[in-house]
């Protein structure tokens, strides 16, 4: 989300104003993922197992037994076990109801032409779960819920070892609590690469979702057309719009939120009030200094955070659909009516009390969302992720042979001859018997 260059369609008056942020790959991140996805191609579990240890420093079991699983989601604390289990009835609820619409049709669409789909889940799914700067045990739950729903029969789940050599206790535990038997201790490009190719007692999946750095989403878009993929996530962003009735405290909390994931995110606040968004910034000053997250936070606000004042409601929300961002806040009277304004974000929030953070963990929706103004040809994360459209045709002896006459002048005028007998072949005679 770049202010300056949306600045000359909307009326926005800038009080503070970060740059943007670049999605664009580097050479560097481009040339090192090409060469890991190079090595496993070519050398299958042994290259993977080689940049594991140049990469992670680690040497293995890669495989992590299930019973391991059990044990972690054993050993968690009653109050984050209640927590987890929370946000796992609240987000399969939802992927659920979602999996009931999606049901398959047929139709006559003249006599005896018969045409229809049927919903199918991919066989296979790997999930990644980022373990780095901060593990997100959310993202398991994110990731596997939706293709457990769509009715994935293998989930592989793959999220990189600690500096203890293991994978996060929490994450280890979610994958646990919902099942995940397939487990690899693998993380970055490598883990990607194993997933979309195959290697070793890695069997190649057929479709790759999750979040993960720069190097995990390159591999990702490298390896797209081999495998399928959830989408390209890159740094996250949310952008509030607020009105002169939102809670300067909640914006300025909601802000920091969002810029403590990563020195690259990006936090964007439209008011239509300016002594509301003056606050909101003095309460954010106020609050930073406390946070144990400041380094990332202060980095991410200082670089790339903004703010600034719309002329009115319409002028933000239209800002917003040139944005298109990840998170869609409207701390405003009637958020419902902004809604329908609204034509492109990964998820929006209604209201003062719905802050983004509740879609991050325990609400419901799904925080694997589209980055960088994709949500205006993409969307995030959800069952149908999981779920492949086929389509199918039932023509009567009769619509066949209507259908011949003028279908085979098209084949013609294509110059497929085949194409053409093939279609004639369907004009029977009235004693031909098929």
């Amino acid at each position: 989300m770049t202010q300056a260059a949306d600045n000359s369609r909307v009326n926005i008056k800038w009080i503070k104003t970060g740059s943007a942020v670049s999605e664009v790959s580097s050479p560097e991140v481009v040339r090192a993922v090409g060469e890991i996805i190079g090595g496993v191609r070519a050398g299958g579990f042994d290259a993977v197992a080689e940049y594991s240890a140049k990469l992670d420093k680690f040497n293995g079991p890669f495989a992590v037994p299930f019973s391991e699983a059990e044990r972690a989601a054993r050993g968690m604390s009653p109050d984050l076990r209640a927590a987890i289990e929370r946000a796992v009835r609240n987000v399969r609820r939802f992927h659920s109801l979602q999996r009931e619409t999606l049901t398959g049709h047929e139709w006559e669409l003249e006599p005896g032409v018969s045409a229809g789909f049927r919903y199918a889940p991919v066989d296979s799914a790997a999930v990644y779960i980022p373990g780095g700067r901060y593990p997100l045990a959310s993202s398991a739950i994110m990731c596997v819920i939706p293709a457990q729903e769509a009715g994935v029969r293998r989930i592989a789940a793959f999220s990189p070892p600690g500096r203890d050599g293991k994978i996060n206790g929490t994450i280890l535990g979610v994958l646990g609590l919902l099942g995940v038997r397939e487990i690899w201790s693998i993380g970055g490009a490598h883990a990607i690469a194993a997933a979309a190719l195959g290697a070793g007692d890695i069997a190649k999946v057929d479709f790759i979702a999750g979040p993960g750095n720069a190097y995990v989403a390159e591999a990702k878009r490298a390896l797209f057309g081999t495998v399928g993929i959830d989408g390209l996530a890159g740094p996250s962003e949310t952008l509030i719009i607020a009105d002169g009735g939102a809670n300067p405290r909640y914006c300025a909390r909601d802000l920091l939120a969002q810029s403590e994931h990563d020195p690259m995110a990006k936090a964007t606040l439209i008011a239509t009030d300016e002594p509301f968004a003056r606050a909101a910034l003095s309460e954010l000053d106020d609050i930073l200094p406390a946070l144990s997250t400041r380094e990332t936070a202060e980095k991410s606000w200082t670089r790339n955070g903004a703010a600034g004042i719309a002329s009115s409601l319409d002028d933000a929300i239209e800002y917003a659909n040139l944005a298109a961002p990840e998170h869609l806040q409207l701390a405003v009277s009637d958020p419902r009516a902004a809604l329908e304004k609204c034509r492109a974000y990964g998820a929006a929030f209604l209201g003062y009390s719905s802050s983004e953070v509740f879609g991050d963990y325990i609400a419901g929706t799904n925080h694997t969302l589209p980055t960088a103004s994709r949500a205006k040809f993409s969307n995030g994360l959800w069952t149908g992720s999981f779920l492949r459209t086929l389509t199918h045709l039932d023509l009567s002896r009769e619509a066949a042979a209507s259908l011949a006459a003028q279908g085979r002048v098209m084949a013609r005028a294509e110059g497929l001859d085949a194409h053409e007998r093939a279609i004639a072949a369907r004009i029977y005679n009235d004693d031909e018997v098929l």
